[in-house]
């Protein structure tokens, strides 16, 4: 057999981010504006969007502990919280600097799908850093609980952060 099971239940995950884009749009929630606008209703709706995102990243990862045997058990995963750390504060860098230098809200506008592919980008590098600090704390856990407390840590701490913006 060419994929595992787990590899399927992997990409069914991966069509659950693209489905979720698809319907969000479908429904003209504009995700990237809601802050702004300040009302509840939009906020709720932004961090559902982050939830569901963030919870099939997520499950994303249990499938892929599943699947490999070496994942959160290889040794480049005790350097992993700063690996993943400055790749994310990289990401942001490059990611300023291209709303300064180019016209990347244009972009944006003119091709939604930028947006998303954006925020899923950010949410898995941040997502990642969470697990590999989960990781690094709590190294004698299980793997599978070790993705469940970032899970939760990760949600928590974007809920902070959009409430504190």
């Amino acid at each position: 057999m060419l994929f595992s099971k787990w590899t399927i239940y992997q990409a069914t995950a991966l069509s659950g981010l693209m489905a979720l884009a698809v319907l969000a749009e479908s429904f003209a929630l504009n995700i990237g504006n809601a802050l702004t606008s300040g009302s509840v209703s939009s906020m709720l709706v932004v961090l559902t969007f982050i939830m569901l995102s963030t919870g099939l990243i997520h499950l994303f990862f249990v499938f892929h502990s599943k699947k490999s045997e070496r994942f959160l058990s290889h040794p480049l995963w005790n350097k992993m919280n700063v690996l993943s750390g400055l790749l994310l504060a990289v990401a942001v860098t490059v990611f300023i600097s291209a709303a300064v230098f180019t016209p990347l809200n244009d972009w944006i506008t003119d091709g939604r799908w930028i947006l998303y592919g954006l925020i899923y980008f950010f949410l898995f590098l941040y997502s990642l850093f969470v697990l590999s600090v989960v990781h690094k704390v709590k190294h004698e856990s299980a793997k599978e609980t070790k993705i469940e407390i970032s899970f939760g840590a990760t949600v928590v701490s974007l809920c902070m952060l959009l409430f504190v913006l």
